[in-house]
């Protein structure tokens, strides 16, 4: 089943899927990505201002909500990069990557797939939750190809530590295993977490084995809609450096209290354009310096 949506700009699929934030699609020859949404899989394909969504099964108006919640497109992005423009060092980056949505996804998905992105790369981390899903997941069929939807976590709860060694996620193994248990047992009610104040949801996430400060931003960001979380990797602290401080090597700490004056609740989108931007145009550049 297919349905479209209309008067999506700014929007851009391809760095919203493939930038970081979701490593649950793959881009198609036609430049179309396929994924799952809970137990739906979805071909979605952006032309121009026009959003195809093509579906595995039917598609009522609870499924076509939850695909624009996870895209966010109900959120006016032309006021939100108007504001970030006010910053004229934020505008190249504005610029170069206008559109890049915050999507809003699964906070189990999401918990998992930042675990596993400690000290790795974006095609490893794919294919290990790839795995994952194809080992523990639910088969989904969708033009004659099997498809897996995310394994909860009462599934990966029984599922022992050697036995997800075997999807590569290597030492995350146990950690992976850990917060299974402590979210299938209730030690950590994941799903509510959005509705407490950032500081006690960051709190509650780092007591998952594997979750720094860093991973436990990316997951309020990406799944609980925090958009005061700033994750600070590799690739935005030199930029934050480099742009603020001349250069000039700055603690973490430092950084998060400069970057929460800088741009207030609204951090979290400043650091999407900013991550996009340094990864992919300025990192062999300021790598260099």
């Amino acid at each position: 089943m297919e349905n479209t949506v209309n008067g999506i700009c700014p929007f851009n699929l391809e760095i919203m899927l493939d930038g970081g934030q979701s490593f649950l699609w793959n881009r198609q020859e036609d430049g179309s990505y396929i994924g799952v949404i809970d137990n739906h899989v979805l071909k979605v394909r952006q032309q121009d201002n026009l959003l195809k969504i093509i579906s595995s099964s039917s598609m009522d108006k609870s499924t076509i909500d939850r695909v624009m919640d996870y895209f966010d497109l109900h959120r006016d992005y032309k006021s939100i990069e108007k504001w970030l423009c006010e910053y004229e060092e934020l505008i190249p980056a504005v610029r170069y990557c206008s559109g890049n949505r915050i999507l809003h996804q699964d906070p189990w998905e999401t918990t998992v797939c930042f675990i596993t992105s400690a000290n790795n790369s974006i095609p490893n981390i794919k294919k290990t939750i790839a795995r994952i899903c194809e080992y523990f997941g639910q088969p989904l069929e969708y033009e004659g190809n099997t498809y897996y939807a995310f394994p909860p976590p009462e599934v990966l709860a029984e599922v022992p530590e050697e036995e997800l060694r075997k999807t590569r996620c290597g030492f995350r193994a146990k950690y992976i295993a850990e917060t299974a248990r402590m979210v299938a047992g209730g030690e950590v009610d994941l799903y509510n977490l959005h509705e407490l104040p950032t500081q006690e949801a960051r709190e509650q996430l780092m007591r998952f084995p594997g979750v720094g400060r860093k991973v436990a931003d990316c997951i309020l960001l990406f799944s609980m809609r925090k958009y005061d979380a700033f994750p600070i990797d590799v690739w935005i602290k030199r930029v934050l450096e480099h742009l603020y401080f001349k250069g000039q090597k700055v603690s973490l700490n430092k950084l998060q209290e400069f970057t929460a004056k800088r741009f207030g609740s609204m951090k979290g989108f400043a650091q999407q354009y900013l991550f996009h931007y340094t990864r992919t145009l300025w990192g062999k550049e300021i790598c260099e310096k």
